[in-house]
């Protein structure tokens, strides 16, 4: 089977640059048209958060329209920037979101591999968490299926990544999400975005994979700074292909061609 991950829209987002402003919704966009484009295409798609950057209404219907012209199906879960109330609101009709209860996370049982998504928004905060609620539940799950190949998703990284911007909002309670996940060995990676960067680490007896931005990218900054400016680089969707034969192998597909190591047709961020 072959799974997409894409993360951190950002609707509602206008970027200003020194020949104008860009609207993520446009480098959505850009990247739901390459995913339909994809051979082969995937049999589903995870949505690991910060879908709208402030929150509306009106930017997730947006965000819902384009992501229900593609063809196959398709899984949302929250980031720091989402509203649960609201996407419980918009998208409980599809039939995988939680009833009740105050976190939007599930299982997904129909596919060769079993994905668990882990909700760690901590609403008001950048930063996430897993609070002891949410790792018992987890810990439940797991015990439930351990001869099922699984992998996690959630939208903060629960580990330091030698980028201390993104690290100083990495998700806080990672010690104790790793002593859950490291006691079952069905637990074949954990999926993340939130950075705006890739990233691969060992973690927690599996590996952690760290998915750039659908819309738009920060710097590879590996030293300490107040604040990180966008880049335009190339969007990116991370591919899963999992076998019995191979187990889980990892790819980036990359949205676009871009010359010369420019961006077609899209300008640098203007200096502050």
């Amino acid at each position: 089977m072959l799974i997409a991950q894409i993360t951190d829209f950002h609707i509602g987002r206008i970027i200003e640059t020194d020949t104008g402003p860009i609207d993520l919704f446009d480098r959505l966009k850009e990247t739901v048209e390459h995913l339909i484009t994809l051979n082969p295409q995937p049999d589903l798609v995870v949505v690991s958060g910060d879908i709208s950057n402030h929150g509306n209404m009106e930017d997730y219907e947006r965000a819902k329209n384009l992501l229900d012209t593609m063809q196959f199906p398709y899984f949302v879960m929250p980031g720091n920037h989402d509203s649960r109330e609201r996407l419980r609101t918009l998208f409980q009709a599809d039939g995988y979101l939680p009833n009740d209860g105050e976190f939007l996370q599930y299982t997904i049982e129909q596919y060769p591999l079993r994905l668990i998504m882990l909700d760690s928004l901590e609403v008001g905060k950048h930063h996430g968490m897993i609070c002891d609620e949410r790792l018992h539940w987890l810990n439940e799950k797991l015990t439930q299926g351990p001869e099922r190949p699984t992998l996690i998703f959630m939208h903060h990284p629960p580990s330091k990544l030698q980028l201390p911007y993104q690290d100083s909002m990495r998700c806080f309670n990672g010690e104790k999400l790793a002593k859950v996940i490291s006691n079952h060995d069905q637990v074949f990676g954990v999926a993340c975005g939130h950075t705006h960067r890739d990233s691969v680490a060992n973690w927690a007896k599996t590996i952690l994979f760290v998915t750039p931005s659908a819309t738009f990218s920060y710097g590879l900054e590996m030293h300490p700074a107040d604040d990180i400016n966008p880049r335009f680089e190339p969007a990116c969707v991370r591919l899963f292909h999992w076998s019995d034969d191979t187990g889980l192998i990892s790819h980036l597909s990359f949205v676009g061609t871009y010359p010369n190591g420019l961006t077609e047709g899209v300008p640098a961020p203007a200096a502050n």
